[in-house]
Protein backbone atom coordinates (compact mmCIF):
# COMPACT_ATOMS: atom_id res chain seq x y z
CA UNK A 1 0.00 0.00 0.00
CA UNK A 2 1.18 3.30 -0.94
CA UNK A 3 1.87 5.68 2.68
CA UNK A 4 1.19 8.59 0.26
CA UNK A 5 -2.15 7.84 -0.27
CA UNK A 6 -4.60 10.98 0.03
CA UNK A 7 -8.27 10.75 1.23
CA UNK A 8 -11.09 11.24 -0.96
CA UNK A 9 -13.85 13.60 -0.57
CA UNK A 10 -16.53 13.71 -2.85
CA UNK A 11 -19.14 16.16 -4.38
CA UNK A 12 -22.66 16.15 -6.38
CA UNK A 13 -23.39 18.82 -8.49
CA UNK A 14 -27.10 19.16 -10.13
CA UNK A 15 -27.10 21.29 -13.54
CA UNK A 16 -30.70 22.31 -15.06
CA UNK A 17 -30.31 22.43 -18.49
CA UNK A 18 -26.80 23.48 -18.95
CA UNK A 19 -23.74 23.18 -17.42
CA UNK A 20 -22.80 26.66 -18.20
CA UNK A 21 -24.42 28.35 -15.34
CA UNK A 22 -23.71 27.75 -11.74
CA UNK A 23 -25.35 24.84 -10.01
CA UNK A 24 -28.94 24.60 -8.89
CA UNK A 25 -27.98 22.34 -6.05
CA UNK A 26 -24.87 20.71 -4.86
CA UNK A 27 -23.46 18.79 -1.82
CA UNK A 28 -20.92 17.00 -0.70
CA UNK A 29 -20.97 13.52 0.43
CA UNK A 30 -19.41 11.01 2.78
CA UNK A 31 -18.90 8.41 0.04
CA UNK A 32 -19.18 7.78 -3.37
CA UNK A 33 -22.48 8.60 -5.30
CA UNK A 34 -24.07 5.34 -7.07
CA UNK A 35 -23.73 5.72 -10.69
CA UNK A 36 -25.89 8.03 -12.24
CA UNK A 37 -26.77 7.41 -16.13
CA UNK A 38 -28.10 9.40 -18.77
CA UNK A 39 -31.63 8.68 -19.19
CA UNK A 40 -31.77 8.23 -15.12
CA UNK A 41 -35.08 10.08 -13.40
CA UNK A 42 -34.45 12.15 -9.89
CA UNK A 43 -36.95 13.28 -8.03
CA UNK A 44 -36.95 16.36 -6.68
CA UNK A 45 -37.73 15.47 -3.23
CA UNK A 46 -34.44 12.79 -3.44
CA UNK A 47 -32.53 15.88 -3.91
CA UNK A 48 -34.39 17.96 -0.82
CA UNK A 49 -33.96 14.97 1.86
CA UNK A 50 -29.92 14.84 0.45
CA UNK A 51 -29.41 18.35 1.70
CA UNK A 52 -29.76 20.46 -1.33
CA UNK A 53 -30.49 23.76 -1.12
CA UNK A 54 -34.36 24.70 -0.58
CA UNK A 55 -36.12 25.96 -3.10
CA UNK A 56 -33.32 25.39 -5.62
CA UNK A 57 -34.65 22.76 -8.34
CA UNK A 58 -38.51 23.60 -9.24
CA UNK A 59 -40.46 21.82 -6.66
CA UNK A 60 -43.15 18.94 -7.63
CA UNK A 61 -41.10 18.57 -10.94
CA UNK A 62 -39.68 15.21 -12.20
CA UNK A 63 -35.98 15.48 -13.61
CA UNK A 64 -34.40 13.35 -16.48
CA UNK A 65 -31.11 13.10 -16.44
CA UNK A 66 -29.25 14.43 -19.82
CA UNK A 67 -25.15 14.71 -19.29
CA UNK A 68 -23.25 13.47 -16.63
CA UNK A 69 -19.55 14.70 -16.46
CA UNK A 70 -16.88 13.57 -13.96
CA UNK A 71 -14.20 15.46 -12.07
CA UNK A 72 -10.86 14.49 -9.99
CA UNK A 73 -8.64 16.91 -9.05
CA UNK A 74 -6.01 16.70 -5.76
CA UNK A 75 -6.27 19.76 -3.83
CA UNK A 76 -2.80 21.10 -2.15
CA UNK A 77 -1.17 17.71 -2.17
CA UNK A 78 -3.77 17.21 0.60
CA UNK A 79 -6.81 15.29 -0.81
CA UNK A 80 -8.74 14.43 -3.86
CA UNK A 81 -11.86 15.95 -4.56
CA UNK A 82 -14.07 13.77 -7.41
CA UNK A 83 -16.86 16.02 -8.62
CA UNK A 84 -19.97 14.33 -9.92
CA UNK A 85 -21.99 16.75 -12.34
CA UNK A 86 -25.38 15.67 -13.98
CA UNK A 87 -27.49 18.09 -15.79
CA UNK A 88 -30.90 17.67 -15.77
CA UNK A 89 -34.10 18.70 -18.28
CA UNK A 90 -37.60 19.16 -16.90
CA UNK A 91 -40.55 16.15 -17.39
CA UNK A 92 -43.40 15.13 -17.07
CA UNK A 93 -44.73 13.43 -13.70
CA UNK A 94 -45.35 10.05 -14.04
CA UNK A 95 -48.84 9.21 -13.52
Amino acid sequence: MNSNQLNTRYRIEIYENSFINNPAAAFDVASPFPPINVGDHIDHRTLAAAGSPENALRKDKTFRVKAVNHLAREIGGSHVVHSLSFCVEVIPQPK
